[in-house]
């Protein structure tokens, strides 16, 4: 059963992720429709970012996946060829 703790970081978590949804959204979709004098542009990054930033954050997450599995079939190949010298001996 989960927490108080657990629940209220949850809560923090699901709150952050509706923020930056909403941000992006309204950066993205929103946006292009204002003038370009309007004092909603400030608020917001270039919209060069809005393709760097994801392209990005996505380029870091799949190589990170990529390291972990590499790591953890390098870490079992090393038990098993342990096991297997064990066995011989």
């Amino acid at each position: 059963m989960a927490t108080a703790q657990d629940k209220a970081v949850g809560g923090l978590f699901l709150f952050i992720a509706a923020a930056v949804w909403l941000y992006y959204t309204a950066w993205v979709f929103l946006l292009p429709f204002v003038d370009a004098d309007h004092f909603l542009h400030a608020l917001f990054l270039p919209r060069e970012y809005a393709i760097l930033i994801p392209t990005a954050l996505l380029v870091v997450g799949v190589s990170g996946i990529a390291g972990f599995i590499a790591l953890s079939v390098a870490k079992s190949n090393a038990k098993k060829k342990a096991k297997t010298q064990k066995k011989a001996n």
